[in-house]
């Protein structure tokens, strides 16, 4: 196999556009904005593999190299009939990481890609003795649903009331479809943030409390994704309550931020929303629709860091849709960072259960990038 480090934009993007596993932070654009990118390009004969990688150094010796593990963009096979070559794909990446003074490499399997590749993926893995810890993807499945069948037999009685308790109130949804419409909602989007932040315990993260720097980021996203970045608002007596970004492309459609103001939650806006995506989810023929990322399991012995969302999403019928995430030390080095790595999340995991204030200490060391509205932030 050859491995090389992609430079044509146009012909990654066409892999990425004819595979039925890519997911929109395989598209070259994204990975081009990250810090340091390394997108590799793996072929043999008539097989492609792309592999959206960013580099990074840690304490100016540890070669790290990543995907977008939190947006799912793992190694690509180019169409259904590369797959059983990925284990060959992965030895090859391993050894031209290794050449480039790369020590440690971190990725993912989603596992609601195909059964062989997910097993291929893992056995490569397990072989080569990497760490492996589950997250937790919270999908609701709606191909070959509809959405009356989906508020029957999905949502819950609380979900499906507060539902009608949002149109009761007057709660409407729209897409803020163009940067003038942004503009024109500025300042209510602003407050969602500032009021969501404080609810949370987040005062002051950046960028959502900067005003300028947030809507620039938000321009400039809009504007490069297009037609894969949507907005969608709830509007009380002409105001904006909430608000919800969604990245839509190939067969999954995910809520990448939620923002909502703590003085009109009464107003059922969330669940307006999320009843709304999906509809159109539904309607637009996504497979999947995604609603944020959980570290642990419901019902399992380490509880929720967020237990309040968990409830919500549930009464709608998500699924726990396991993600597999890899860390493997490829030098001696690597298996440092390896074991300290994995070391971190396990405490992560486990602060849920110290008291509320510790808590609060710790989600200000650790306040976890999943899928921030910008692609210009590291995942």
């Amino acid at each position: 196999m050859q491995i090389h480090v992609a430079k044509n934009p146009e012909h990654w993007n066409k892999i990425v556009d004819r595979s039925g596993y890519s997911v929109l932070h395989h598209r070259y654009e994204l990975n081009a904005l990250r810090k340091n990118p390394l997108p590799l390009l793996i072929e043999e004969q008539n097989n492609r593999f792309l592999f959206p990688l960013t580099s990074a150094k840690i304490f100016k010796s540890f070669g790290v190299a990543t995907s977008p593990i939190y947006n799912y963009a793992s190694l690509l096979p180019g169409t259904e009939d590369d797959i059983h070559l990925i284990p060959r794909a992965l030895d090859c990446v391993a050894e031209f990481l290794r050449n480039v003074k790369v020590d440690y490499l971190s990725t993912c399997a989603p596992t609601f890609l195909p059964r062989p590749y997910v097993t291929l993926v893992n056995s490569w893995f397990e072989d080569h003795e990497a760490s492996v810890q589950v997250l937790y993807a919270h999908m609701f499945r709606t191909r070959n649903m509809t959405f009356e069948e989906i508020w029957k037999d999905k949502f819950s009685k609380n979900a499906r009331y507060n539902v009608r308790r949002a149109e009761r109130e007057g709660v409407e949804v729209i897409e803020i479809e163009t940067l003038d419409a942004i503009r024109r909602w500025k300042e209510d989007i602003f407050r969602c943030n500032i009021s969501a932040l404080k609810r949370q315990g987040r005062e002051g993260a950046y960028p959502d409390s900067c005003r300028e720097a947030y809507f620039t980021e938000l321009a400039s996203t809009k504007t490069l994704l297009r037609q894969y970045f949507k907005i969608y608002a709830a509007i009380y007596s002409g105001r904006l309550i909430a608000y919800m970004i969604v990245q839509e492309y190939n067969k999954l459609m995910e809520v990448s931020k939620a923002m909502s103001h703590t003085n009109f939650l009464d107003k059922r806006p969330n669940d307006a929303l999320v009843s709304h995506l999906i509809k159109i989810a539904c309607e637009a023929g996504f497979e999947l629709f995604e609603y944020g990322l959980e570290r642990t399991r419901l019902g399992g012995k380490i509880p929720s860091l967020h237990p309040t969302l968990e409830t919500f999403r549930f009464k709608f019928g998500f699924e726990e849709v396991p993600l597999l995430v890899y860390r493997l030390g490829l030098t001696r080095s690597g298996r440092v960072l390896q074991r300290l790595f994995s070391g971190r999340e396990h405490l992560v995991t486990r602060y849920a259960s110290a008291p509320s204030l510790v808590r609060r200490v710790l989600l200000r060391l650790y306040v976890p990038r999943r899928r921030e509205l910008s692609v210009f932030l590291s995942t």
